[in-house]
Formats: structure tokens, C-alpha cells, sequence
């Protein structure tokens, strides 16, 4: 009998452990967020990533209340921003602003985790506007120029990339796809790869339209083509790689991540924070002038859209892994 009142007694004491915990999580939750968010950007200032985090950290700042400060933390194809993340308390005060290259260390095999070590607080922005480039003066054109002067002559077009990174597997599965071999030269992020590119330095790149638009315009690159199953209504002109013989498709998701075990509440007030920004039409306008497109995806549905990149990104898997090209 002493024994049932004890087991009664430890049983209670953990109902009412449980539901402290719970008081204290709902009550945490409704006061978030009293203080400034530090935002991770694992890149370096000047690129795409940049660009849209302090965009959207904008307007997001005005729906929460507090201040966004981003913070640039480059390294490592991004895991070192990453790793700042998933080590830091999972309060709702550090989340990570990054894009689909979260998925691509694990990818590589330079990590045993990706984008899934994270609380998925969800999408906001799609970037369908990932362009190949080149620069006049080279002896191809056209993509279907570009390809068949890669047949002809293999390892002589040189192709920026950032080693282990997104420009890396997208240069590796232009290859497998057009059954062509580049000489694929490391020359760091976007930034960087812009810079070779208008210093003649490499030969193609892949870029995003908006970030190199005034050099298309000027006449100082040449866009190949789009990386998407269909023309980007922002700038229609443009054809697709898969219009021209070539089915390569990389579109970019831009998201907010949490580390672990951050309150379900906590990550459900930030993500409808974002999607009152992706609704915001002085938000969608802002965005338009850089050609990217407001999409709200919430925690479940970013992560089954992440999942299904991933299972695209995996069919290059062992390519990727294989290494550098040949000079």
C-alpha cells in the first residue's frame, strides 16, 4: 500500500513537472521576442544571400518588434556559420539565414548533417533566376556553342566555382548533362566569381540575374541561359538551358533555421512574422526590383521542399565527390 502511494505521489510530481515546463515554455513564447534576433548569414557581405537577408531583415524587424542584426560568417562552404547556429541556445534569438547550399557539405561528405540539424522555421523567398554566364570575346555565343566548343576542346573552358559550395555541383552537373569536361577553377562566392568573370580571369559562371544585371545590360556579360523548368516572368526574354537542349534545373530557397529544440511556439511566431513580410506588397516591390519572388512556405512545407531538392542535388552525388578537373 505504501509502495502504490509512493508510485501515486512520483506520478503527480511528474504531471506536475510536465506541465511547469509547459507554463514556463507558453509564457517564455508569449513575450518573444523582448530583445534583438541575430541573424547568420554564412557568407560573406556583397552576394545574392546577403542581399536578400538584409531585405527581408527589413521588413521583418518591423513584424517582431526587435532589431535583426545580421552577422556575415563565412567559412567552410557555410558549415562555420552553420555550426554557430546549432551551438548557440535555442531561444529564438540566433537563427541562420541561408539557401539551398545548407544542404550541400552533407552532400560532399564534408559533414554528417545538413539543412535537417535545424528547426525549420520556414521559406520566404524562391530565387528562380540562376543564369550561366560568359564574357565577349570568347568563341562561343550561345549555350549550344559554349557546349559544343567543350566537346571539341575538353578541360580548356574554365568554370568559377567555390569549392564544395552550390557553384561547385552546379558546374559538375552541367557536365554530366551536357556530357562535356570544364576546367573548374576555384575562385570563391559569388562576389569573387563576378569579378573573375569581368576581369576575364574564367570563362563561364553560373550567377544570379539580378545580382549581375547592370553587367548583362552593359554588355559586359552574356547570359547563356536560365536554370529553370520555365522563363522567369520578370525577365522573360531570357530562354531556359532545358529550351535549348540542356534540362539543367537549380533554383535557390531562401529560409530562416533555429537550433534545435527551440520552442515550437517561439519558431511559429517568427514564421508568421515572415509571412506577413511575404505579403507586404512594399516588401513584394522591393523584391521585384531584384528579381526575386516572395514565397511563403511555412516550417512543414519548407521542409518537404527542402527534402525534395536534396533528392535532386543527390543525383550528383558521387560526380561532386570525385573531386576537381584536370587542367
Amino acid at each position: 500500500m505504501k509502495q502504490k502511494r509512493l508510485n501515486l505521489l512520483a506520478i503527480r510530481c511528474l504531471i506536475l513537472l510536465m506541465l511547469l515546463t509547459l507554463f514556463a515554455a507558453s509564457a517564455f513564447a508569449a513575450g518573444y521576442p523582448s530583445k534583438p534576433i541575430q541573424v547568420i548569414v554564412p557568407v560573406g557581405a556583397g552576394g545574392d544571400t546577403d542581399l536578400n537577408a538584409r531585405l527581408f531583415a527589413k521588413y521583418l524587424e518591423k513584424e517582431l518588434g526587435q532589431s535583426l542584426v545580421i552577422v556575415n560568417v563565412k567559412g567552410g562552404g557555410g558549415t562555420l556559420g552553420m555550426k554557430r547556429v546549432m551551438e548557440s541556445d535555442p531561444d529564438g534569438y540566433t537563427a541562420l539565414f541561408f539557401h539551398g547550399e545548407a544542404m550541400i557539405p552533407k552532400l560532399a561528405g564534408l559533414t554528417d548533417w545538413g539543412i535537417e540539424a535545424f528547426e525549420m522555421v520556414g521559406i520566404g523567398v524562391i530565387d528562380n533566376t540562376t543564369v550561366l554566364a560568359t564574357h565577349p570575346g570568347l568563341p562561343y555565343k550561345t549555350l549550344n556553342e559554349l557546349i559544343d566548343y567543350a566537346k571539341k576542346n575538353p578541360y580548356e573552358v574554365e568554370f568559377g566555382i567555390q569549392t564544395g559550395g552550390y557553384p561547385h555541383l552546379i558546374g559538375v552537373a552541367f557536365e554530366d548533362t551536357a556530357g562535356i569536361e570544364f576546367n573548374k577553377v576555384d575562385v570563391g562566392g559569388n562576389a569573387a566569381k563576378t569579378v573573375a568573370l569581368k576581369g576575364h580571369k574564367i570563362d563561364v559562371i553560373n550567377t544570379q540575374y539580378g545580382l549581375t544585371y547592370d553587367y548583362f545590360k552593359s554588355g559586359d556579360f552574356t547570359c547563356l541561359g536560365l536554370l529553370s523548368e520555365e522563363r522567369n516572368p520578370l525577365f522573360p526574354d531570357v530562354p531556359t538551358a532545358k529550351e535549348q537542349g540542356l534540362p539543367l534545373v537549380f533554383n535557390k530557397f531562401f529560409f530562416y533555421g533555429m537550433p534545435k529544440g527551440t520552442p515550437a511556439d517561439v519558431v511559429d511566431t517568427f514564421s508568421a512574422a515572415m509571412k506577413r513580410v511575404v505579403e507586404n506588397p512594399k516588401y513584394q516591390a522591393d523584391a521585384k526590383k531584384i528579381f526575386v519572388t516572395p514565397t511563403y512556405m511555412g516550417p512543414k512545407e519548407a521542409t518537404d521542399y527542402a527534402q525534395k531538392q536534396f533528392a535532386y542535388f543527390s543525383k550528383f552525388q558521387d560526380l561532386f565527390r570525385a573531386g576537381s578537373s584536370k587542367k
